[in-house]
């Protein structure tokens, strides 16, 4: 091909790129307003303290990586190269998500034509929801775009001499499952399609992965092939509490799942993962009937036009950004963007998967792991691009190829995927869900602007008087501030809702301190000892309960008035 024809061949894939990244960079510009821009949450807070500490040198905290440590790893030399922040990530995420958008052009040109890679680059360069997550501290936006890089080598592999194609999609697939773990379901589809030359694919999986691996067998002795948490995460998603445990956010009822193993005698990240997937199994057994409903149920979940959140409420983010005002909305009988997505991307499987077979594999296997775990709007993010270009594909089927027929039969089975995707979805959440905002506490907390911190956290009580976190966090800044009446009715709202919380004890025990009540102290400190007694901090509060009563019996002058400590903690038989 002549530069001229080349240059032309790549000119709609440069104009969805230009389009995808100025909406990505006004996105990312107005979010600039919102007070998470600065303040990421749950795993986004985790994720950029992680990459912090690789940025300076510390090293990775865990022996064995709980979640795929890809994502990290790539926040953290942003932060290496820019320095502490939170604008340069994003910038670079706006980049990523608009050379996704151009990927998926150059694969639908290179599929099904130009007019197809065209529309289904500007329906990803426009989709709210991926806009939403290029925006956020969170592994969606790299994942995806190196997904579509190794669907867009392995569509040019067969016409490379030799291996090498296959090999650097096998690579590209392999840093992909690094960042997004449930991705490693390309690898069979893509190995059937390269037929002899898979052995070339799976050597640059092998060469991405085996890194991580090695790494999980020498810091922690276990062979994990990429991280730990896949377990937990099946069982979350597969329960016959599954809403409950979906719903669970880092405090008192995670720790104790995560605990579970540890109580009945599973050591060690592996084990712990597989405790939980043969609960699952027993699950599954012994109640076939409510685990296919459960099924049933996720698999509404996935097809729903809903962007269901996991760490926060997405759609509250329309409030700092007017381009997600336009792009991502509900009203009655639509949820925009997917539920005119996937109408149009179901008609296009249909008719197009034979030109596609790869493409349509990797759709309805990513759907399906999706299914198979638990259905939030970041996990099914992988699938947009795959769908918008089958939706493409169905638009000029429709247009250009299709018998009346056909294209009645066709409309049909739209008319009832559209129905599905938008009948039910409900209304768009104006507020931002309880545990973001209390994370945002935890944010002020760390800034020491604990009086703000204090106000939020007495909100959050106030409107959800059964947040334990909430009330702890009450506990916590009010004894710190010397509020202790704030303090003691937080307490008591504690133990009303969970008394043989490890975490309650511990923070009894603790105030009792501070108040100079060794005996009470000493109560709560053994009942935390009791309920873990690997608690380093139950035996140091302990330690310094008996040193504290040693040297002052009965504690401070007119005891300790408290109605907190009127009750003790029962001591485990």
């Amino acid at each position: 091909m002549n530069p001229s024809r080349q240059a032309r061949a790549w000119l709609p894939a440069a104009l969805v790129f230009a389009a995808a990244l100025a909406v990505r960079l006004g996105h990312v510009l107005a979010l600039r307003e919102s007070p998470y821009f600065a303040r990421p949450v749950l795993d986004a807070e985790t994720y950029y303290w992680a990459a912090r500490a690789l940025a300076a040198g510390e090293g990775w905290a865990e022996p064995v990586y709980w979640q795929p440590p890809g994502y990290p790893y790539f926040l953290a030399a942003i932060l290496w190269v820019a320095g502490p922040g939170f604008l340069a990530p994003r910038l670079v995420q706006a980049v990523l998500g608009a050379l996704t958008a151009a990927l998926t052009c150059a694969i639908g040109t290179r599929v099904f034509g130009r007019a197809v890679g065209l529309g289904a680059g500007l329906a990803v360069a426009l989709y709210g929801g991926l806009i939403y997550f290029d925006g956020e501290l969170l592994a969606p936006s790299l994942a995806i775009c190196l997904q579509m890089a190794t669907l867009y080598c392995a569509m040019r592999a067969p016409e490379e001499r030799g291996g090498l194609g296959w090999l650097a999609a096998g690579l590209l697939a392999g840093l992909t499952a690094v960042v997004n773990a449930p991705a490693l379901v390309l690898l069979p589809v893509l190995a059937i399609a390269a037929r002899r030359r898979a052995p070339w694919l799976l050597l640059g999986a092998v060469i991405a992965i085996a890194p991580v691996t090695l790494r999980n067998w020498s810091q922690g002795g276990e062979l994990a092939l990429i991280s730990s948490n896949a377990g937990i995460n099946l069982y979350l998603g597969n329960n016959p509490r599954s809403e409950a445990t979906v719903a669970m956010r880092p405090g008192r009822d995670w720790q104790a799942l995560v605990r579970a193993p540890r109580l009945h005698g599973v050591s060690g990240a592996v084990p712990a993962s597989r405790f939980f997937v043969r609960r699952v199994v027993a699950y599954a057994t012994s109640d076939p009937s409510g685990f296919l409903v459960l099924q049933a149920r996720k698999l509404r979940l996935l097809l729903g036009g809903t962007e269901i959140p996991r760490n926060q409420e997405i759609y509250p983010a329309r409030a700092w950004s007017p381009v997600l005002r336009a792009l991502l909305w509900k009203v009655p009988w639509l949820a925009f963007p997917f539920g005119l997505l996937l109408p149009l991307a179901v008609i296009g499987l249909g008719v197009a998967w034979r030109h596609a077979p790869v493409l349509a594999a990797s759709t309805v296997l990513l759907g399906l792991t999706v299914a198979a775990f638990f259905v939030t709007a970041r996990y099914r993010a992988p699938l947009i691009p795959l769908l918008a270009l089958f939706a493409a594909a169905a638009v000029r089927w429709a247009a250009v190829e299709a018998r009346p027929g056909s294209r009645a039969i066709a409309g049909g089975v739209g008319l009832a995927a559209y129905l599905l995707a938008n009948l039910g979805q409900g209304p768009m959440p104006r507020h931002m869900n309880l545990d973001a905002e209390q994370g945002l506490a935890h944010w002020l907390e760390r800034a020491g602007r604990r009086d703000e911190a204090l106000a939020l956290y007495e909100r959050l009580a106030r409107e959800a008087p059964a947040s334990f976190d909430a009330w702890y966090g009450v506990a916590q800044l009010a004894t710190v501030l010397g509020q202790p009446a704030k303090a003691e009715r937080a307490l008591v709202m504690i133990r009303s809702l969970e008394p043989e919380f490890l975490d309650t004890a511990l923070v009894l025990a603790r105030v009792a301190l501070d108040a100079g009540c060794g005996a009470e102290a000493d109560t709560f400190a053994r009942r935390a000892v009791a309920l873990d007694s690997r608690s380093d901090l139950a035996r140091t509060l302990l330690e310094q309960a008996r040193a504290l009563e040693a040297t002052r019996p009965g504690g401070p002058p007119g005891g300790c008035p408290a109605r907190v400590f009127v009750a003790p903690l029962p001591l485990a038989s």
